[in-house]
């Protein structure tokens, strides 16, 4: 029985053996070019082997070793990741949480170590949970957000606690 072997990045596969979670092909590293409407920045993508037939794609971080900034998605799920830092995002924006704590809250939302929380790496189903409760909490600290007098938003550091939980 042979063991898997794992990388030097904590566990995640050597990047040449990144497969489609969908068709189980392996992705190969392109240029973005004629995936993104335009690609100025000259943006890498892991692309499953069969695309455009199977869909599946993820960014690599820029500058670094390509780095993948999470795991292959089809459209479904690219737009599910998206709508889902949407509303990640608005937590920590609006000064309801600083950015650290939202990834803490995040964390708990999704049952996940800090190492692993991050919402390119989710599927469809924690994509959905990370909107509902991002939404409800939103929802539930509206009238708490303080405006500062810049403009900006702002929780007094005993509502943020509260809010955290």
């Amino acid at each position: 029985m042979s063991k898997k072997k794992k990388s030097k990045s904590g566990g995640l596969p050597a990047l040449n053996q990144i497969r489609c979670p969908y068709c189980r092909n392996p992705a190969v590293l392109r240029s973005a070019d004629g995936i993104y409407r335009e690609n100025a920045g000259d943006t890498k993508l892991y692309v499953c082997s069969k695309y455009p037939a199977c869909d599946a794609y993820v960014r690599i971080q820029l500058g670094s070793k390509n780095i993948p900034l999470g795991s292959l998605a089809n459209g479904e799920l690219r737009a599910l990741r998206q709508e889902a830092h949407r509303y990640f995002d608005r937590i920590h924006q609006s000064g309801l949480m600083s950015r650290r704590e939202a990834y803490m809250w995040l964390a708990n939302t999704v049952s996940a170590p800090m190492a692993h929380a991050h919402i390119g790496q989710l599927r469809e189903h924690y994509c959905k949970v990370v909107i509902e409760e991002s939404k409800r909490l939103l929802q539930n600290s509206k009238g708490q957000i303080q405006r500062t007098p810049k403009g900006g938003d702002q929780y007094a550091a005993k509502q943020r606690a509260t809010a955290i939980g």
